[in-house]
């Protein structure tokens, strides 16, 4: 059985990983954006927009959450890991071939022929993605998470690099999807390279029908959940068109890069200490609320700061020609926020072999989003982002009632979690505003000054709160590193 201090540990040290990977893989994104918003128009990126968006709906099929799965299996992991792999071969072929089949309609109903050769070549990502499944499966079932950095590293520079310079020579929308390819190539291979991992060939049936019936469940809610999150582009797309489209999706981008990508550090890091604590009601207690705990530390005050600040940041790092996009990105990066507090029980839920729970939450949230954000572009792309605040703050209700009422805790232990963070954030959000009525702060200056002054506001507000959440923080890191040399293995 591990022990609660050595899975703490190795489930710090993972979260320390996966957000250096969140820095840098994510930071090499944000300054692609920046110079790629320089040199392409709104339209482009709203035309690539609809090719992501059909992408990632065939993903979902594409992995048919075998990935989790595996991550999942506590017996005969080889046998899971060479079923998947072979799952995965097969799914990527047929979504690939459906990508290419579908793509005249997906070009009829958003009213754009270029989608066809655009959505055809995007989708050999398919196949390619598939192939390296179960290596970063395998990564992270051993809390290997600086291997994933180095994946992550690679991947987000070459798609830079490759997609600056072909925009740069005049490729248009084609820089960003050649770019996404060249990028899957990459972190496939150095996935393979490093997760030390060949398939044997050996298989059990038995498994086999496991691994198939929680993926399935994966699979329902998977696609429910690309849905959800993806009805904001199909209805901005379709009614409002490619260049509102380009606008919202930069304004979804910003935001995106940060909450969603922290979320996804901890939530990474998070799923295999759940899973192996799955039988322990009180130690899945603990870590439940520390994760939403020093989740939250971060995540409110970034989505505040990211709102308050967005007229600054748009205009000194994307340029006034994306000045439309301002006060969506505020709204979102409110909406994101609020919904980070409603990952970790997703999270929770699959630990413990429960995703069926997600599947009967979504058939109840799935038509709140969809009436929400389609009354709401009426009001164009702000109006949708302004439903993306409104829908959030439904679906975390729905979601901590509902994981409160399912694992018997209280609601009282959740707002305890995140009180510290929460006035803290409301605290800063108070002082940011005070010093834009005060004084003039734009340019490069300016954004400096309110990120520098928003981020002491914040630390001395959550001192005065509650300074033994920051002692606690730090006394879980220092005992979780003490006596272990950082090594791209991940390993203590």
């Amino acid at each position: 059985m591990i022990q609660q201090q050595d899975l703490a540990g190795k489930t710090l040290r993972g979260v320390f990983w996966s957000s250096l990977s969140l820095v840098g893989g994510k930071g090499l994104t944000f300054i692609s954006t920046m110079v790629l918003a320089r040199l392409l128009l709104p339209e482009q990126f709203g035309i690539m927009g609809y090719c992501l968006v059909i992408i990632q709906y065939f993903d979902v099929l594409n992995t048919s959450g075998i990935g989790i799965a595996l991550i999942s299996r506590r017996e005969r992991v080889e046998e899971a890991a060479n079923a998947a792999f072979v799952a995965n071969i097969i799914l990527g072929i047929t979504t690939f071939a459906l990508a290419w089949l579908i793509a005249p309609f997906a070009a009829e109903f958003f009213s754009e022929n270029q989608i066809i050769p655009l959505l055809r070549i995007l989708a050999l990502t398919l196949p390619v993605n598939a192939l390296g499944m179960v290596p970063d499966a395998i990564i992270q079932r051993k809390f290997r998470f600086g291997t994933r950095l180095i994946s992550e590293l690679g991947r987000n520079f070459v798609k830079a690099a490759v997609s600056i310079f072909l925009a740069y020579s005049g490729f248009g929308v084609w820089s960003l999807v050649i770019g996404q390819l060249f990028s899957v190539l990459v972190g496939v291979t150095l996935n393979w390279l490093m997760a030390g991992w060949k398939p044997t060939w050996r298989f059990h049936s038995e498994t086999n029908r496991a691994m198939m019936l929680f993926g399935i469940n994966i699979l329902i809610l998977d696609i429910a959940n690309v849905f959800g999150s993806n009805v904001d582009y199909l209805l901005v797309g379709r009614i409002l068109g490619a260049t509102a489209l380009g606008y919202y999706t930069m304004s979804y981008r910003i935001p995106q890069l940060i909450i969603y990508s922290l979320n996804n550090a901890v939530g990474t890091a998070s799923f295999p200490a759940l899973a192996s604590v799955q039988n322990d009601e009180k130690r899945l207690k603990h870590y439940y609320f520390n994760y939403i705990r020093y989740l939250s530390l971060f995540v409110l005050p970034i989505g505040v700061g990211l709102a308050l600040t967005a007229p600054t940041f748009i205009t000194v790092l994307l340029s006034d020609s994306w000045i439309p996009a301002i006060l969506p990105t505020a709204l979102i990066s409110l909406a994101l926020a609020i919904l980070s507090m409603g990952y970790v029980p997703g999270v929770l839920y699959k630990a413990i072999g429960r995703p069926e729970i997600l599947n009967y939450l979504v058939l109840v949230k799935a038509p709140i989003v969809v009436s929400v954000l389609w009354f709401s572009t009426r009001w164009g792309i702000a109006g949708v982002a302004a439903g993306q605040v409104a829908s959030a703050c439904i679906l975390v209700t729905i979601d901590t009632l509902c994981a409160n009422y399912i694992m018997k805790y209280r609601v009282l232990d959740l707002l305890k979690a995140i009180f510290p963070s929460a006035i803290a954030s409301l605290i800063m959000g108070g002082l940011l505003i005070l010093l834009y009525r005060l004084f003039s702060l734009d340019g490069v200056f300016g954004l400096i000054s309110v990120v520098i002054a928003g981020a002491g506001g914040y630390f001395a507000a959550l001192v005065l709160i509650s300074r033994e959440t920051i002692i606690q923080g730090l006394t879980i890191l220092k005992r979780s590193f003490r006596g272990w040399q950082p090594g791209f293995n991940g390993k203590a």
